[in-house]
């Protein structure tokens, strides 16, 4: 289980794959440990050399601090990534994740090779909001209140639940689930990001996707994304929910193996 040394707490992260492959990142998002992947490292692993962490707060890393900040956030992405011995990598992050890979490729452009950005926004006041419905789903959620209709709802599409009543539950279950205190601190870090002004700076390919049946992250943010980045290129996925990973993993796998591998064959070139 390895582990670093940050300032004033400690990052868990794991690899999997062949070290001799490209290296791929990937990052997580709101109060939810490395383990809400699922399936997805071990499936990216015949192609790349697949790095997962705990953001501060969640899984094994360390719970501690009230009020979290993007950008440290970012940091801890970055010594993650020093840790193993990677110089730079491909990135894939998810919800709270994507809006900490926009700050890693902001703040260590030279650590970034290529990026995906999965349902996550540029601004939070200046984003497409979600329903009154959806934010009070989400309070309930990390107060705890957990049900499979409250789940379902705010996760992933009616029609994949309709078809799986229970497996988001099951998946939150698998995912660890921090405690109020570090998703709330977690929340404040989400509520003050704001890159949009910046993301004109960001350099590596990148590939922006989201299901448009998401409730919770709206798909509006990711076009406007996808219009801010130079060169970023847009994939929406038909009746996906915001856990799309979970809903259309061949499709998610897919996508991301071709952004990375084209990304890698033209640097190459």
């Amino acid at each position: 289980m390895p582990v670093l040394q940050r300032e004033r707490h400690f990052i868990h992260y794991e690899a999997y794959g062949d070290a001799s492959k490209p290296p791929l990142l990937l990052i997580m998002g709101l109060a939810l440990s490395s383990s809400a992947w699922d399936r997805l490292p071990e499936l990216l692993s015949a192609h790349f050399r697949v790095l997962v962490f705990d953001n501060v707060g969640t899984g094994k890393s360390a719970r501690v601090g009230r009020a979290y900040r993007m950008r440290d956030l970012a940091d801890d992405a970055a010594a993650v990534l020093e840790a193993a011995g990677v110089q730079s990598a491909h990135v894939f992050g998810i919800s709270m994740g994507g809006m900490i890979a926009q700050e890693l490729a902001l703040r260590h452009p030279l650590r970034v090779r290529s990026l995906a950005l999965g349902c996550t926004f540029a601004s939070w006041r200046r984003g497409k909001a979600p329903s009154w419905r959806t934010k009070l789903d989400l309070l309930l959620l990390n107060l705890g209140r957990v049900s499979p209709k409250i789940v379902g709802r705010l996760l992933v599409s009616s029609e994949w639940h309709a078809r799986n009543p229970g497996a988001a539950l099951e998946w939150l279950r698998r995912a660890e689930h921090t405690k109020v205190r570090y998703a709330t601190a977690q929340m404040l870090a989400i509520a003050r990001h704001h890159t949009l002004p910046r993301l004109s700076q960001i350099r590596a390919p990148t590939l922006v996707i989201t299901g448009d049946a998401d409730r919770l992250v709206p798909p509006q943010n990711s076009q406007v994304l996808a219009r801010s980045i130079p060169g970023a290129r847009l994939l929406m996925l038909p009746g996906a929910g915001h856990c799309f990973p979970l809903e259309r993993e061949a499709e998610t796998v897919q996508a991301l193996r071709d952004h990375f591998l084209d990304s890698e064959l033209r640097a190459a070139g």
